[in-house]
C-alpha cells in the first residue's frame, strides 16, 4: 500500500503548492493565516505520510463491516492528528484533510484487495458506506449537546453539515464538479498549477465553505462565491488577464484574512481521486510534484 501512501503525500503538496490561491496559504505566501506557512504544511504532510499508509493497510486487510473499518482508521486518525500537531507545534494544517484522505486511503487498500480497483466513484461509495451510520448518529447528538464546535454549531443552528456531509454524501462537490474539471483540463494538456487553481475557483463558486463562515459570516461567503464566479466568467486561471485577477483576489482575501480551507481540501481530495483513478495506466506513485 506504500503506492497510496505517497499519493496522499503528493495531494497535500501540490494542494499548498497551488499558487496563488487567493487567501490561502502556498508556495509565495501564507494568505490570511498568520501561524502557518508552506513549511509548515510541508511539515505537516510528511508526518502524516505513514499514517496514510497505515489506513491504506487496515483497508487492505480488512473482513469486516465497512462502518467497522472507520472505526478503525479513527483511531489511526488520532494518532496521525498528534504528530501533525507535533510537527507544526500545535497549529492545524491538514485537519479537514487528514479526515477525508484519510477515509479514501482506507477505502482504496479495501477496493484494492476486494475489487482490485481504486476507480473514484467505487470509493466514494465505499466511503458513504463506511461513514454514513456514524456520522448521522454525531449529528444527532449534536442537536442535544450545548458544548459545540465552531462547525457544529453550523449544523445545529443552520443544518451545514461540513465536511461530514460531503464525506457522507460521496465527495459530491468532487465527483460531479472538481474531478470531472480537473480530470478534463489535464488531459488537454493544460498546465497543471492552472488547472488547479480553475478547480479550485469552481469549488469557491459553488462549496458552502464552512471555515469562510467560521472566521466570517454569511454575507462573506456570498462574496467569496461571488468574486471566483466572476472570474471563472472572464475565463479564469486560462483567460490572458487570469493570473492577475486571481493575484488581486488573494491580495483581497489575505487582506480580509479570508480563507476558503474547506475548498483547499476538496482541492486535496480531488488530486488523490484523480492520481489513485490513474493507478496502473501512466501514473507514477513517486513523489514527484507538478508546479
Amino acid at each position: 500500500m506504500k503506492h497510496i501512501e505517497l499519493l496522499a503525500t503528493k495531494a497535500l503538496l501540490e494542494e499548498v503548492l497551488t499558487t496563488p490561491k487567493p487567501g490561502l496559504v502556498n508556495r509565495l505566501g501564507s494568505g490570511g493565516h498568520t501561524d502557518m506557512d508552506y513549511h509548515t504544511f510541508e511539515k505537516s504532510a510528511y508526518a502524516l505520510e505513514p499514517y496514510f499508509g497505515m489506513m491504506a493497510e487496515q483497508g487492505a486487510k480488512w473482513k469486516g463491516s465497512l462502518p467497522g473499518l472507520f472505526r478503525e482508521v479513527r483511531k489511526i486518525g488520532l494518532e496521525a492528528e498528534g504528530a501533525m500537531f507535533s510537527a507544526t507545534r500545535g497549529v492545524n494544517t491538514h485537519k479537514g484533510m487528514l479526515f477525508s484522505v484519510g477515509i479514501l486511503c482506507a477505502a482504496s487498500g479495501y477496493a484494492t484487495s476486494q475489487y482490485n480497483s481504486t476507480d473514484a466513484d467505487l470509493l466514494c461509495s465505499l466511503a458513504t458506506d463506511m461513514t454514513k451510520h456514524t456520522l448521522e448518529e454525531e449529528f444527532r447528538q449534536i442537536l442535544n449537546t450545548t458544548n459545540r464546535t465552531h462547525g457544529e454549531e453550523l449544523y445545529a443552528k443552520q443544518g451545514i453539515r461540513g465536511i461530514r456531509g460531503e464525506v457522507i454524501d460521496g465527495f459530491v462537490s468532487v465527483r460531479n464538479l472538481s474531478l470531472p474539471w480537473y480530470r478534463e483540463y489535464l488531459r488537454q494538456g493544460r498546465d497543471p498549477n492552472l488547472a488547479r487553481l480553475q478547480v479550485l475557483l469552481a469549488l469557491m463558486a459553488n462549496v458552502t465553505d464552512t471555515n469562510v463562515l467560521y472566521r466570517h459570516d454569511a454575507k462573506t461567503l456570498a462574496y467569496v462565491q461571488q468574486s471566483a464566479r466572476n472570474i471563472l466568467l472572464q475565463g479564469g486561471a486560462f483567460a490572458e488577464d487570469g493570473m492577475k485577477l486571481i493575484e488581486e483576489l488573494d491580495r483581497v482575501f489575505t487582506e480580509r484574512r479570508i480563507s476558503c480551507g474547506g475548498c483547499a481540501d476538496l482541492l486535496g481530495v480531488t488530486i488523490f481521486l484523480n492520481d489513485l483513478s490513474l493507478l496502473g495506466t501512466e501514473v507514477s506513485a513517486a513523489r514527484v510534484v507538478n508546479w
